[in-house]
């Protein structure tokens, strides 16, 4: 739900205020205009007060009732009001009386992740607002940046700014460092302000970010209980691209502690204030965090051990492990193949063709550059002598330094002569099915991935996968329908990759037969277990448990 600056009221559309015909001094204006905003005033809370009694829903907004004032504040804060009026209004106020509530807040919710490749942790979120969506005894609300609301069914709230479109792939790393500080506040601001209809003692908090969070010291202090989903580990994702893991991540954690220590975090850059401080309060406030693999749950604790706060559970014990696994998309089998068919023919495919697939954003850390180099390697080798190979790297370039990434991994592209590269763009659901029809292998040479929600999707196709040994691949990944090569030494990387495509793709034989098992293990990777499992154990803090 986004908000505009009233103008009027929003019943009658009649304006508040002074006019060119209501100037101070003139007699009796004012007393009559008290007289119309109460008259006014009285119609919406009657309005408001039907629909929340059939809704079995005025207990707890009574008290919103009694103090709202259509010429002074509406749902949004002083001086606004829904732009659909008494429905949106009244939406607000039902949900407010449900059994528990959850506070989603997410900087990248309300965006068409059709067409916008903000990452996995987006399109998880976007999936979890639709899954929780469908309970109808949830007092349920979700923050976010984007301008649509991303599940019908619950109320949303566009923040920092209604009405805005941020194109927040686009921006450099001041420019979403910005963002992030901008979001912090209206989400925390807008929170507490709305603690009346979302009570600290019976209301989750929810949050789907680190740095670009709300803040949680604050709505610690509000009385809320939080949950947070870590998508990113952003200190070790800093440590692996900015500083190439020059020292262990747990090294650079204590180092900030003791800059904090000696009262020096002050002249630290806000760029990483909103790595290193803002992830160390994360951890400090949680009740529950929510990590996708083990590994990453184990590097969490390597560097946060030393925070036991006496008033929360020890730090093992609050972190959870819950693997995301995969959803699909419904589409007509009969469409698929028609796109794909058209496909093949467009790019020249024949039956003997290897059809190597990488989907993911055009950035640094997804590896495109390793692939690249590991088929140069491989290309003139005796074992692939006479297979046609067509590698489609589906995605676009997004977020710091992508643009000048996406021109790199282009060259490289273009200095392969007997590979043929395509780059296909930001895929739709759709788009994505028919391309993963066309695969016989799917590649992530990622240099960092918490889970691997494209693996997933892979899988669920029936293709084999190659990997690289990041987070989540062990959750995923087994030997009858994956490789895991290791990047444990930087500098054969792209030889570890050329080792196992070479082997991969000299055997079709085997490639079919790890698709067969791929599918079948797909079966069990099912995305509505993790969302069950993470609002059972936000409702859990909201009913008092786990704290």
């Amino acid at each position: 739900m986004s908000w505009d600056r009233a103008e009027g009221d929003p019943i009658s559309g009649r304006a508040y205020g002074d006019g060119a015909s209501g100037r101070l001094g003139r007699p009796n204006r004012r007393t009559r205009r008290e007289r119309h905003g109460q008259r006014e005033r009285k119609e919406l809370s009657h309005a408001l007060s039907v629909t929340l009694t059939r809704s079995g829903c005025l207990g707890r907004a009574a008290p919103l009732l009694r103090t709202f004032d259509p010429r002074k504040s509406g749902p949004g804060g002083p001086g606004f009001v829904c732009q659909k009026g008494l429905t949106q209004t009244a939406k607000l106020l039902i949900a407010s009386d449900f059994m528990s509530g959850i506070v989603y807040i997410g900087s990248h919710l309300g965006y068409p992740m059709d067409r916008t490749p903000l990452g996995g942790g987006a399109t998880v979120g976007l999936q979890l607002a639709r899954a929780w969506s469908k309970r109808t005894d949830l007092n349920l609300l979700a923050m976010g940046s984007g301008p649509q609301t991303p599940a019908a069914g619950f109320p949303y709230v566009q923040l920092p700014e209604p009405g805005m479109q941020h194109a927040l792939e686009k921006l450099s790393e001041m420019g979403y460092a910005r963002f992030c500080r901008d979001f912090e506040r209206a989400t925390t601001d807008f929170l507490i302000a709305h603690r009346g209809a979302y009570p600290p003692g019976e209301t989750t908090v929810i949050v789907n970010d680190i740095s670009e969070g709300p803040d949680l010291e604050r709505i610690a202090a509000a009385g809320y209980p939080i949950l947070s989903i870590w998508h990113v580990d952003v200190v070790e994702f800093f440590n692996r691209i900015y500083l190439k893991d020059v020292l262990a991540p747990e090294r650079w954690t204590r180092g900030f502690d003791r800059l904090r220590s000696w009262g020096l975090s002050g002249v630290v850059p806000d760029v990483l204030k909103l790595v290193f401080e803002k992830q160390r309060e994360t951890v400090a406030r949680s009740d529950v965090l929510i990590v996708p693999s083990r590994q990453m749950g184990e590097t969490v604790r390597r560097c946060y051990s030393h925070l036991e706060d006496g008033g929360k559970r020890p730090l093992a014990e609050r972190v959870v492990v819950v693997p995301w696994g995969g959803w699909r998309e419904s589409f007509p089998d009969a469409e698929v193949a028609v796109e794909a068919s058209r496909l093949r023919t467009h790019y020249q495919l024949s039956p003997s063709t290897r059809v190597v697939l990488t989907m993911s954003r055009i950035s640094p850390e997804k590896g495109i550059h390793l692939l690249l180099d590991a088929l140069m390697k491989i290309e003139n080798s005796p074992r692939l002598r006479g297979i046609d190979t067509a590698v489609f790297v589906c995605g676009e370039t997004a977020f710091m330094r992508g643009e000048a990434y996406g021109r790199k991994v282009r060259r490289a592209a273009a200095r392969l002569t007997r590979t043929r590269v395509f780059f296909p763009g930001y895929l739709s659901a759709l788009g994505k099915r028919v391309y993963f029809r066309l695969a016989d292998l799917f590649v992530s040479p990622s240099l960092h991935e918490s889970y691997g929600l494209t693996i997933v999707e892979a899988l669920q196709e029936g293709i084999a996968v190659l990997a690289s040994d990041h987070y989540g691949v062990a959750e995923i990944l087994a030997p009858e329908y994956g490789r895991t090569v290791s990047y444990a030494r930087p500098s054969r990387r792209s030889d570890a990759l050329a080792g196992a495509l070479a082997e991969l793709l000299s055997d079709p034989a085997g490639l079919k037969r790890m698709g067969k098992a791929a599918a079948q293990a797909a079966k069990h990777m099912r995305f509505s277990d993790a969302a069950e499992r993470v609002l059972d154990a936000a409702l859990a803090l909201a009913g008092g448990e786990g704290r």
